[in-house]
C-alpha cells in the first residue's frame, strides 16, 4: 500500500500502526491537560503513539512521563488514575516505583539468597522515562526522544502570541465529546471555513465566514484568523470577562482558530482560550477533550460561573454540530468514490489542505 494521507488512512486498522510509528512517535503529542494531576503523587495512565504511558506529578511538582510497563515481566503498572501516591506498585509481583520512576521495592527478590539473578541492580530497572513538558496547561509527549526541543517546536506560535499574557490563563471549564470518526477528520473540519454557514448558521452568513486570513507557521501551526467582528462569536456574555491588555487593534477584535500539529486545536480570543486535545481511538473513533481558560480570577470567580458555563456550552454546541458531519465523512471513507472527490478550495480550505499535506509528509518520511 502507498502510505499517504489517502482515504485508507481514515479507516484501515493497519494505518493506525503506521501513524503511530511514523507520526505520533516522532513529534510532540498532546495527551491532555495537566490539571488531571494537580498534586504530588497524582498519576494517570495515557496512551501516546499506541504505547501505554504514565503521567505523574512528582514531589517537586514536576510532571513526568514513563512507560507504563513494569521492569520485571512487563505488566502494566498503573490501571487507573489515582491521587497522592508515594509509590506506584505493580499488582503482578509487587514491584514498586517512586515518583521519579526509580525502583524502590522488589518483594522476595534478593541476590543474597539467589532469588534474584546474579548481578541484579535495582538502579538499572527503574521505569523507562519519556520526554514530557507542559505548555498552556497541556502535557506534551515525545515518545522517540528525537523531536526538536519543545521550545523550538512551539516557537512560531509563541511568537505570534507574544502580546498575549499566556501566564494569566487559568482553567475554568472542561467538556468531553466523542465522535465515531477518524481523528484527522476532526482536525481537518476544524480548519475548514467553507462549512461554517451551512453547519453553524448561528455564526453568521457567507460574508461573515469569509472575513479571515490563512495562517501557516513553519508547517507546525495551521488555521485561520478572523480579523473583523469575530470577538463575540459564539454569542456569550463575554464582555464581563477581563481581556488581555497588550493586544494590537486587530487582536482585540480578532480570533485565531489554529491547529498545533499533530493533535491540538486552539481557539484564542481576547478574553478566553479554548484548547482541545484530540485523542485518536482506532481508525474510526476519536475523543475531543475541551478545556476553557480565562484570565486570572475570571476562571474561578463564583459571580462569573454562569458566564463560564455559557461560553463552554456555546463552543460545545458548535463542536457538537460538527460531530454529525465527521460521522458522515467516516461513513463513506472506505468507498472508492471518496478517493475521487474534488480538490480543496484555495480560498476556503487552505488550512485543511496544509494539515493533510503535513500528515502525508510524515507518513511518507523514511524511518
Amino acid at each position: 500500500m502507498q502510505w499517504e494521507s489517502s482515504f485508507e488512512t481514515y479507516h484501515e486498522e493497519d494505518s493506525v500502526v503506521h501513524e503511530n510509528q511514523r507520526l505520533f512517535a516522532k513529534t510532540w503529542v498532546n495527551p491532555g491537560s495537566a490539571s488531571r494531576i494537580t498534586e504530588a503523587g497524582d498519576c494517570v495512565p495515557v496512551s501516546v503513539a499506541g504505547l501505554p504511558l504514565i503521567l505523574v506529578r512528582d514531589s517537586e511538582q514536576q510532571v513526568r512521563a514513563f512507560h507504563n510497563v513494569c521492569r520485571h515481566r512487563g505488566a502494566r503498572v498503573l490501571r487507573a488514575a489515582c491521587q497522592g501516591q508515594r509509590l506506584l506498585r505493580c499488582a503482578y509481583h509487587g514491584w514498586s516505583y517512586g515518583l521519579d520512576g526509580g525502583l524502590r521495592g522488589t518483594p522476595h527478590w534478593k541476590t543474597s539468597d539467589q532469588s534474584a539473578p546474579p548481578g541484579f541492580d535495582a538502579l538499572d530497572f527503574g521505569l523507562e522515562p519519556v520526554r514530557a513538558t507542559v505548555w498552556l496547561d497541556q502535557v506534551f509527549i515525545n515518545v522517540d526522544g528525537q523531536a526538536p526541543e519543545f521550545t523550538d517546536f512551539v516557537a512560531p506560535l509563541a511568537e505570534r502570541w507574544r502580546n498575549y499574557d499566556l501566564d494569566l490563563l487559568r482553567l475554568g471549564q472542561q467538556r468531553t465529546l466523542t465522535a465515531d470518526a477518524n481523528w484527522k477528520f476532526a482536525i481537518e473540519n476544524y480548519l475548514d471555513a467553507y462549512h461554517l454557514p451551512m453547519v453553524h448558521p448561528q455564526l453568521g452568513d457567507v460574508a461573515a465566514a469569509r472575513r479571515f486570513s490563512d495562517v501557516n507557521l513553519d508547517g507546525t501551526v495551521f488555521g485561520i484568523c478572523y480579523t473583523t467582528g469575530a470577538v463575540d462569536k459564539p454569542k456569550s456574555s463575554s464582555q464581563q470577562f477581563h481581556r488581555f491588555q497588550r493586544l494590537t487593534d486587530a487582536q482585540r477584535s480578532g480570533q485565531d482558530i489554529l491547529a498545533l500539529y499533530p493533535n491540538t486545536l486552539i481557539e484564542m480570543m481576547p478574553h478566553h482560550m479554548m484548547l482541545v486535545a484530540i485523542e485518536p481511538d482506532g481508525p474510526d473513533r476519536c475523543v475531543e477533550h475541551l478545556n476553557f481558560y480565562f484570565l486570572g480570577d475570571d476562571a474561578t470567580n463564583p459571580v462569573l460561573e454562569s458566564e463560564r458555563q455559557r461560553t463552554a456550552e456555546a463552543w460545545c454546541e458548535i463542536m457538537g454540530q460538527d460531530i454529525a458531519i465527521l460521522e458522515d465523512l467516516q461513513a463513506t471513507a472506505h468507498s472508492p468514490a471518496a478517493a475521487q472527490a474534488t480538490g480543496m478550495s484555495p480560498v476556503w480550505e487552505q488550512g485543511t489542505a496544509a494539515f493533510r499535506a503535513r500528515v502525508a509528509s510524515a507518513l511518507l518520511d523514511p524511518v
